[in-house]
């Protein structure tokens, strides 16, 4: 399940862009250009694990060094990289991580008709005590609930961009495999495999039609129960319109069915009113709000068969001064679990931070992020916060 806690990631603050953000500079590597960056960071959270009974706060130190490699020849970039992020807890070093992150993209301009963009990746990472699986529990586990994710996929797009129907086709493989080896937890542990085309037509200079078909394939490695296994198709058929009205507004709107199909017969199937909404909003050069909302149906976290998910966003940065900026974060989801389970959560997020350039190559942050949980289930509500203080130095 994609979480939406702001809060959460403290690293979020250290690595964002901003609106202040600076392009780099490279150490020349003989066709290859290394972008190295650092960050540090402090930060206070109220609440580790999330809970609403056994509370922990805690003062925490994230470092997060990144080497990227970029190669570009003509409109066509190879770009490698990897990200380590370490954090210590003060006062709850059962929640110390260090997380690791291989990532590869090339995008190929092949001609003005066909181009193709591949992309993989690797991660050694963690969910935090009280999330995912152990929402409402964190206090059961002795460290972060760690796991091995890797993924490739690519797209073929074919069609100029200016010409009147162009298509694009995306085929993608990912595994999650978590490391704990109770059987409680092997049954998490799944292969998916999504199949994707999306066409579009051009009705106006800067409107096109939109028509998607997504097809995901999840299979698990274990069951719990093997005459019923979480084992799912999912099919997405939309249709909606992308734009570009104005230099100030950009967006796009589809809508359509989404279908949940389990291989096994006592599980609950799904079919529904599927859609997605996202608007870019540029009032003036120096400010951008981006407003987002869709619906989604999310693997179950041990409850239920799966979870339908609607989900709102909305950020705004804006350039107070040449070097001073902001951006306000928020997000609001409802969870509603379907299978043997009335569960109900309503999540919300709220995150703000102060941006100064010190120097072109200097970015330093100061971020107050709040998130709650309300549910039916009370034993599991929880309410955050974290005040951070973070650098990002480039070349």
């Amino acid at each position: 399940m994609r979480k939406l806690h702001v809060a959460a990631a403290i690293c979020s603050v250290l690595i964002g862009k901003g609106v202040l953000a600076q392009e780099a500079a490279g150490i020349d590597l003989g066709g290859f250009e290394l972008y190295p960056s650092l960050g540090v960071g402090l930060s206070h959270d109220s609440n580790v694990i999330r809970s609403e009974d056994n509370e922990i706060d805690s003062w925490a130190s994230t470092v997060i060094p990144e080497l990227v490699l970029v190669n570009n020849y003509g409109l066509n970039q190879i770009q490698v990289g990897y990200r380590l992020t370490r954090a210590d807890y003060f006062e709850s070093t059962d929640d110390d991580y260090t997380d690791h992150l291989f990532f590869a993209d090339a995008a190929f301009d092949l001609n003005v008709r066909n181009r193709l963009s591949l992309t993989a990746n690797y991660e050694d990472g963690h969910d935090a005590r009280g999330t995912s699986f152990s929402i409402g529990r964190g206090e059961e586990l002795s460290s972060p609930d760690t796991y091995k994710n890797s993924s490739v996929s690519g797209t073929y797009s074919y069609g100029a961009l200016t010409s009147k129907g162009r298509i694009d086709l995306t085929a993608g493989y990912s595994t999650v495999d978590y490391d704990i080896d109770t059987d409680e937890y092997r049954s998490r542990d799944r292969n998916t495999t999504n199949l994707a085309s999306t066409f579009y037509y051009q009705v106006m200079p800067a409107t096109d039609l939109t028509f998607d078909v997504i097809y995901n394939d999840i299979e698990y490695d274990f069951a719990l129960d093997p005459t019923a296994p979480l084992d799912s198709e999912e099919t997405r058929l939309l249709v909606g319109v992308e734009w570009e009205s104005t230099a100030q507004t950009t967006g796009y709107a589809k809508i359509g069915n989404r279908k949940k199909d389990f291989k096994a017969e006592g599980r609950e199937n799904f079919s529904g009113l599927d859609w997605t909404i996202g608007v870019t909003w540029t009032p003036l050069t120096y400010s951008i709000v981006d407003v987002s909302a869709f619906t989604n149906t999310n693997e179950t976290n041990g409850e239920g068969d799966f979870i339908e998910t609607t989900t709102y966003l909305a950020t705004w940065e804006h350039e107070w001064l040449e070097r001073v900026s902001t951006t306000v974060r928020t997000s609001y989801s409802e969870d509603k679990y379907t299978g043997g389970s009335d569960r109900k959560d309503e999540n919300m997020a709220l995150g703000l931070s102060l941006n100064y350039q010190m120097q072109r190559n200097v970015l330093v942050q100061l971020g107050y992020d709040y998130d709650e949980r309300d549910s039916n289930r009370n034993a599991i509500d929880f309410d955050r916060s974290v005040f951070s203080l973070s650098m990002r130095v480039t070349l």
